[in-house]
């Protein structure tokens, strides 16, 4: 018996072409969609996460700012320092009086660490350094903080931030055009953080992954002048 030469026309193979490519494009797209969507979900993570890192520093520190065991004391009472001694929209120098030195006019370390004590749960006490002065610094996308006396450079609390500024409420919550007279005055009462975070690789040349994550967050000073 002869065999059967029978094949297929070149229409048949077009069309059959036709309907793969068809169906790869489909997969195609599906697949750079979910790893569009896997990327920037990994991008937005890893921004919040260092957005959240930051300002959690900042509001833990700020809300213990103007620590002072002294002040209060003797007859008559001593009276208590400013919280924070400088302010701008990039940044602001904050104190405490960890070594309990504070007189009612001097007494905070400018310049190096001192003691601290700390009680423990069992009753004993663990000495430890630290700087009586913390400074607060956001410029071209970074975040530093210095210990003054512990830190013998700032230290990057976080970096490639898209944007970070700072404002000064008062006690009926009115932004502070002046900060440095209000800390004369003793009217800032409240910090407000207002940041924005990206990736630390932020895709320039397409738009896949590209996210930008604001966060904004209201601190108050505890330990304040009156």
């Amino acid at each position: 018996m002869l065999r059967d030469d029978a094949g297929f026309t070149l229409a048949e193979l077009l069309i059959a072409c036709a309907l793969i490519g068809f169906v790869m494009s489909g997969l195609y797209a599906l697949l750079a969609s979910g790893q569009q969507m896997y990327l920037t979900g990994t991008n937005q993570m890893d921004a919040q996460q260092t957005l959240r890192l930051a300002v959690q520093r900042i509001t833990a520190e700020v809300r213990d700012a103007g620590y002072c065991p002294t002040c209060g004391t003797g007859s008559p009472a001593i009276t208590p320092f400013s919280a924070i001694t400088s302010a701008n929209a990039t940044g602001f120098t904050i104190q405490n009086d960890w070594d309990a030195s504070w007189n009612g006019a001097a007494g905070i370390n400018t310049a190096s660490a001192v003691n601290y004590v700390v009680l423990n749960n069992n009753g004993t006490t663990t000495t430890t350094q630290r700087g009586e002065q913390s400074i607060y610094a956001f410029s071209a996308g970074i975040l530093t903080r210095q210990e003054i006396g512990i830190d013998a450079a700032p230290v990057v609390l976080a970096s490639n931030l898209a944007a970070l500024t700072f404002t000064y409420l008062d006690r009926n919550g009115t932004v502070l055009t002046t900060p440095v007279s209000a800390i004369q005055e003793g009217r800032i009462r409240t910090i407000v953080i207002k940041a924005v975070g990206q990736p630390q690789v932020q895709p320039s040349t397409f738009q896949a992954g590209r996210v930008q994550v604001a966060m904004t967050d209201t601190v108050r000073l505890r330990n304040r002048a009156p």
